[in-house]
């Protein structure tokens, strides 16, 4: 289990159901690794799980080569939507990392760890991209309409352009394997803002 999907109770429960836990706490992508080898201990599977860190330390080796692509553009990472109050990803975070192994600079990398910021905030560090990784659940405006409906945003740069990528399915938003895919699909969602821009 990874300390972001459980509490102490759940694991008290699973224990007491004469379950064994391990409970992982990764921040960044070391850290991810770690777990991914951990786990592959644990169920025998080591050589899968070292094909698994190698496919995503090929993918990251991969958009860190072309990061200069994406240099100069900046990123606001809504990890919690502002209904339930802002939070966001700042330094030590694996988000933080990514973008900065693909060329974007987090507007809050001077924040520290995962942290609440306010609507203040945002509007003054003026975002070039905003990523979201609020679900959808079929109902009332999707998490991309809803940012680019608020009031007072009209003029942030990700909202004036539309430059906004929902990443709902775990894949920055989890400390496991996906996060080379969402950072694969946040480099070419903001390489396709810049070459448009560009045209």
């Amino acid at each position: 289990m990874s300390t972001m999907a459980q509490t102490e109770e759940q694991v008290a429960s699973l224990e007491a159901a004469g379950i064994k836990v391990v409970v992982s706490d990764a921040q960044d992508i070391e850290g991810v690794y770690t777990a991914i080898a951990l786990i592959g201990a644990l169920t025998g599977k080591n050589a899968e799980a070292q094909g698994v860190i190698d496919g995503m330390k090929d993918t990251f080796a991969a958009l860190s080569a072309r990061a200069s692509e994406l240099e100069g553009k900046s990123v606001y990472f809504e990890v919690s939507p502002l209904q339930y109050g802002l939070w966001t990803a700042g330094a030590g975070t694996f988000m933080d990392e990514i973008a900065g192994m693909i060329g974007l600079t987090n507007v809050f990398r001077n924040a520290c760890g995962w942290c609440e910021v306010s609507e203040e905030q945002v509007l003054k560090l003026n975002p070039d991209v905003i990523v979201t990784v609020a679900m959808y659940f079929g109902e009332g405006q999707t998490p991309v309409d809803e940012i680019l409906s608020r009031a007072g945003w009209q003029d942030v740069t990700a909202v004036k352009n539309g430059d906004i990528l929902n990443l709902a399915n775990n894949e920055l938003s989890r400390p496991g394997p996906r996060l080379a895919e969402g950072a694969q699909a946040l480099f070419d969602f903001v390489l396709a803002t810049v070459q448009d821009n560009a045209a």
